[in-house]
């Protein structure tokens, strides 16, 4: 079980605290009264600077209060990871199938902050279809423009054609929006369905009852 990171409640056992309420109001009181306003706001008595004179506490739902500090972590690491480079590699004869495959695993990466090499190989006397090479990194590019951006033109080195994309920041938020908000909204549709489905069958069961209560006066 994960230790518990502040102590809370009835573990804060100092006198006497600064309490930061919700609504912004700071005041020095005795902890016990601390806590009896956490409680008749149905909130939690959380101490957040143990050092301080005297310690400092906030009321709060302390499990939105993790949530919150998760979710900070969360967005520092994504500013502070280091970028690593991917590669996809293509054919100028890859088939629609494997050209998506290699494709959503592009988005992903550059999704997760990684820059993204994609290179097409002419193996052969493939070099001959150069053409194609250049029209299947068109596609590509297309399908990562939600994602990402071509850092320069695609480039021809002997056998190898290829491009580099790095990620879009603001596009990766603005799909990221979009797709919570599409989950949102199936949640709700799923909840609606489950509500609807639970009233047909209350009023089934209530129609069976009254049923049977006809049915034994007569």
């Amino acid at each position: 079980m994960r230790e518990r990171q502040h102590r809370i409640n009835e573990d804060i056992r100092i006198p006497e605290v600064r309490v930061l309420f919700p609504e912004g109001e700071q005041r020095i009181m005795k902890t016990a009264e601390a806590l009896r306003e956490a409680r008749q706001l149905g909130l939690d008595l959380i101490e957040i600077q143990p050092n301080a004179q005297p310690p400092v506490c906030k009321i709060a739902d302390y499990g939105k209060f993790l949530y919150e500090i998760e979710k900070k972590e969360k967005e520092a690491r994504k500013k502070t990871k280091t970028s690593e480079l991917k590669e996809v590699r293509f054919h100028p004869n890859t088939d629609k199938h494997d050209f998506d495959f290699k494709a959503k695993h592009a988005e992903e990466f550059l999704r997760k902050g990684d820059k993204v090499r994609a290179t097409v190989v002419f193996l052969g006397r493939a070099i001959v279809y150069k053409e194609q090479g250049y029209q299947l990194i068109d596609r590509l590019t297309e399908r990562l423009s939600t994602v990402g951006r071509p850092e320069g033109p695609p480039k021809l080195e002997g056998k190898n054609l290829y491009i580099y994309y790095v990620p879009d920041r603001a596009k990766i938020e603005a799909l990221e929006r979009k797709l919570q908000k599409e989950r949102e909204e199936e949640q709700r549709r799923l909840e609606a369905e489950e509500a609807e489905r639970q009233r047909k069958l209350q009023e089934a069961q209530q129609k069976r009852s009254e049923q049977n209560a006809e049915n034994a006066a007569s």
